[in-house]
């Protein structure tokens, strides 16, 4: 589990950087990228004002923002994949 959770976290921004190669020619890329830029600082801000119980090191706070992080940018690669293929086909 931690090895996958840390994986994942390594590979973020090369999954980022492809959702953004897959989704460049869509024309709803700028109105993508703004709204999941949004969702994003929802989600660590959020986080941020959480109450969190007894979290004295704030490692609480640090894995629940990389899980936010890790499942936003899965999710936006799985999002970009499937778009593209529906796009491919649709031709």
């Amino acid at each position: 589990m931690t090895a996958t959770l840390l994986l994942l976290l390594l590979a973020s921004p090369l999954l980022w950087l492809a959702s953004l190669f897959l989704l460049r020619q869509w024309c709803h890329f700028r109105l993508f990228f703004a709204s999941n830029l949004l969702i994003l600082a929802a989600y660590l801000l959020l986080i941020a004002w959480f109450p969190f119980g007894h979290d004295e090191y704030g490692l609480g706070r640090l894995f629940y923002s990389a899980y936010a992080l890790i499942a936003h940018v899965v999710l936006g690669f799985g999002f970009a994949v499937v778009l593209r293929w529906q796009q491919k086909n649709a031709f």
